[in-house]
């Protein structure tokens, strides 16, 4: 099983995401959709200086913790895109 990737915004220092495969494994035992965020959510915390992290839900599953920079602005306009004004 491969692990569950997270990007995380350079100067994050906490984190919460959703285990995958723990999401999956609800799915299947048919558990209701509140329940199964509940044992899927990971929170926790990260130094400004760590460039990527591995930590594991309580399940045990490998999720990888990884910083990206935030894209560059789009050169032109993208109808798709959200507009908020």
């Amino acid at each position: 099983m491969t692990a569950t990737i997270v990007w995380i915004a350079p100067s994050a220092t906490t984190y919460a995401c959703l285990c995958e495969p723990c999401l999956e494994q609800a799915r299947v035992e048919g558990v209701l959709f509140a329940e199964a965020l509940m044992r899927a959510s990971v929170r926790g915390s990260i130094g400004v200086e760590a460039a990527a992290a591995s930590v594991r839900c309580r399940a045990g599953h490998e999720i990888v913790l990884r910083r990206v920079e935030r894209p560059p602005n789009l050169s032109q306009h993208d109808a798709r895109q959200l507009q908020l004004t």
